[in-house]
């Protein structure tokens, strides 16, 4: 699903959509191993890379637990195969990392262009509960719950919200 864009970007990141809607063919062990991998290698302050994922397969009791943390809008996600909940570590044996949400944002990216490379498709949602996800999940204090993401291959995009707009640049040039 190629966008029209105001100038040619590259085709991964143009092809690059948020569904509601899932098919139902899982995510092999191969390629969540090679999302995380990516994910793994994204930059970093001081290579400090402060996130830490936990995933769960459809069909699963661990899947479940993640997707009872869904707010109500978004039980779409507990029809895509993969979910994984992003959480980053504020402070480490080196003190406070006033960077960690933005090192996981990073790696989050690097985790969803992977997969869009592989041909699944990605969803980020903020829309959960944070204290909820970290008492199910019995996280440990310091992993601090930040983002869910919904994986699997596109459904029919016929589905999709209608409310939706079209992108809208958001870059203003500094003068």
């Amino acid at each position: 699903m190629m966008q029209n864009t105001t100038v040619p970007i590259l085709s991964l990141l143009n092809s690059r959509f948020s569904p509601k809607e899932f098919l139902q063919e899982p995510v092999s062990q191969e390629h969540y191993k090679l999302l995380f991998e990516a994910a793994r290698w994204s930059p970093s302050s001081y290579n400090r890379q402060p996130w830490f994922y936990y995933y769960s397969l459809q069909n699963t009791p661990g899947f479940e637990t993640l997707a009872k943390s869904l707010v109500e809008g978004n039980a779409w996600a507990k029809k895509a195969p993969l979910l994984i909940l992003g959480c980053y570590i504020d402070s480490d044996e080196h003190g406070k990392n006033a960077y960690a949400q933005y090192d996981l944002g990073q790696s989050t990216f690097s985790l969803v262009m992977q997969a869009q490379a592989l041909g699944y498709y990605s969803h980020q949602m903020g829309g959960f509960d944070r204290e909820k996800a970290k008492t199910l999940l019995q996280l440990p204090p310091e992993h601090i719950p930040h983002v869910m993401i919904a994986i699997g291959k596109i459904g029919n995009i016929d589905k999709k919200d209608p409310s939706r707009t079209r992108k809208e640049t958001l870059a203003k040039k500094v003068e």
